[in-house]
């Protein structure tokens, strides 16, 4: 059975969305124009915490979960207009994750790296309509966008299953970790073959790419 943390304080955590999202608000320009790439996550606690107990952390819903994607929307808008100044071609893009909503972001890129998002996720020749009837009140804004279906997938590497006995802290680590990698395997999950690596793809959820014309 799954453990899960429960959310407590509901003022303290809207609080922390809000403190977040101003936070988040201004574009760095300079580092955007050094390093051609920058990212906004929802670094929101509890949402954005480690568990270190083994139980899983709940995803943020009803109010939470409002209040995270309108600081998404808020944080869109003010790196819109900023990066604008730049007279450039740029990449500017909302990934809105469903239901791990709280690895969603906000992430841009200009010059050599203004492609370098475009792989990121998993895009499924037969697209889906965004359910834009899921999102309440943030419909208008969020009908703004042009949204793209894609895959939200935990990954792991062929090397991870080749891994010897030695790489492991106990003899129960090495097997229960090559007897969830082989059931996996078995399941029929997407499978990225290359001639450097494999990778298996292991689908967790929806990821819908927000942009703008």
């Amino acid at each position: 059975m799954i453990k899960y943390h429960k959310t407590r304080g509901n003022k303290r955590i809207s609080k922390a969305i809000e403190d977040w999202k101003n936070h988040n608000l201004e574009l760095d320009l300079e580092y955007l124009k050094s390093t051609q790439r920058s990212y906004c996550k929802v670094w929101v606690s509890p949402f954005a915490n480690i568990s270190v107990i083994g139980s899983e952390i709940p995803s943020p819903k009803g109010q939470h979960r409002q209040e995270i994607i309108k600081g998404l929307l808020d944080i869109y808008n003010h790196w819109e207009q900023q990066i604008k100044t730049l007279n450039k071609p740029y990449y500017l893009a909302i990934w809105l994750l469903e239901p791990r909503l709280e690895k969603s972001q906000v992430v841009c890129a200009i010059d050599s790296m203004i492609d370098f998002y475009d792989v990121t996720f998993y895009k499924p020749k037969e697209q889906r309509e965004f359910p834009l009837q899921n999102y309440g009140k943030l419909q208008e804004q969020l009908q703004a966008f042009n949204w793209t279906y894609a895959l939200d997938e935990d990954h792991f590497f062929q090397s991870d299953v080749d891994l010897e006995e030695d790489n492991y802290t106990s003899k129960k680590d090495y097997f229960d970790s090559q007897k969830w990698y082989k059931r996996k395997i078995k399941e029929g999950i997407r499978t990225v073959p290359s001639n450097e690596y494999t990778f298996y793809a292991i689908r967790k959820g929806i990821a819908w790419i927000g942009t703008k014309n």
